[in-house]
C-alpha cells in the first residue's frame, strides 16, 4: 500500500491528540512524542518553512530503534500556505515505514493540493470516562437547538459561552458533517456553508469573535432547512 500523509479533523482538540498517540502506536510502535524517531510539534508552535525543512531533513534519516520515522503537527492548520508548498515534496516522497500526522479542527486553511495528497480521517467524538460529554458533544447538542431557536435566544447564548473559539470550531465541524451525511439540501443552508468557511480565517485575523458568531447566528438557518 502507498505511504499517504494523515489528516486528523475534529474541533476536539483531545480527541486528535488519543488519535495521534493511538496512530504512532500502531504505527511505528511507539505512542510517545519524545521518541527520538518522532518529530513533534506542539499546538500554538510556529510552523513555517523552516519548520517544513526540518521535517524533510527528519524523514531523509535512518530510525534510530523504530521501524520508522514519524512527524507530528498537532495543530497544522497554523501552517502558512508558503510552509505548505515546501511540504508537498515531502508528503509525496514518504518511504514506507514513514508517518505524517497532521491535526487540525478543520480543514478551511489547508491548499486543495495538500489536501488531495492527505487521507482525511474525520474524528467522530466519544463521551469521556464515566459517561461525561466532551465539551464538543455539549456544542453540538446546543447547536442543534439553536436551530430552533429565536435571534434572541441565539444572541444571548453566544454572550454566554466562555470559549467561543472553540465553539465556533465546532459550528463549523457540525455544519460541513452535515452537507457531507446530504442532510442539508435547501439553498439557505448552502450559503450559510459558504458563510462559514471563512469565519475561523476572521478570528485568526483579530476581527472579535463575539461579533463573527453573532452576525453567524443571524444568519444561520432555521430548523426547518434540515429536512
Amino acid at each position: 500500500t502507498a505511504v499517504i500523509a494523515r489528516l486528523l479533523l475534529s474541533p476536539d482538540k483531545e480527541r486528535i491528540k488519543e488519535e495521534i498517540q493511538k496512530t504512532l502506536a500502531s504505527h511505528i510502535e511507539c505512542g510517545n512524542v519524545k521518541h527520538p524517531d518522532i518529530l513533534f510539534f506542539p499546538a500554538g508552535e510556529k510552523l513555517g518553512i523552516a519548520e517544513a525543512r526540518k521535517i524533510k531533513e527528519h524523514f531523509s534519516l535512518k530510525p534510530f530503534s523504530a521501524k520508522g520515522r514519524a512527524a507530528v503537527l498537532e495543530d497544522a492548520s497554523i501552517l502558512t500556505p508558503e510552509a505548505q508548498n515546501a511540504l508537498l515534496k515531502t508528503i509525496e516522497e514518504l518511504t514506507r515505514d514513514a508517518l505524517l500526522i497532521l491535526g487540525a479542527s478543520s480543514d478551511a486553511n489547508f491548499l486543495p493540493t495538500v489536501l488531495s495528497r492527505c487521507e482525511i480521517v474525520r474524528l467522530e467524538t466519544t463521551g469521556l470516562a464515566g459517561g461525561e460529554p466532551t465539551t464538543y458533544e455539549v456544542y453540538i447538542k446546543e447547536i442543534e437547538k439553536l436551530l430552533d431557536s429565536s435571534f434572541e435566544n441565539r444572541f444571548e447564548y453566544v454572550e454566554k459561552i466562555k470559549n467561543k473559539e472553540e465553539f465556533l470550531h465546532c459550528l463549523v465541524y457540525f455544519f460541513r458533517q452535515e452537507m457531507l451525511k446530504n442532510a442539508y439540501k435547501k439553498p439557505d443552508v448552502l450559503q450559510f456553508l459558504k458563510e462559514l468557511l471563512p469565519a475561523e480565517q476572521w478570528a485568526k485575523q483579530n476581527v472579535n469573535i463575539r461579533a463573527i458568531l453573532e452576525y453567524l447566528m443571524l444568519v444561520m438557518p432555521k430548523l426547518e432547512s434540515r429536512v
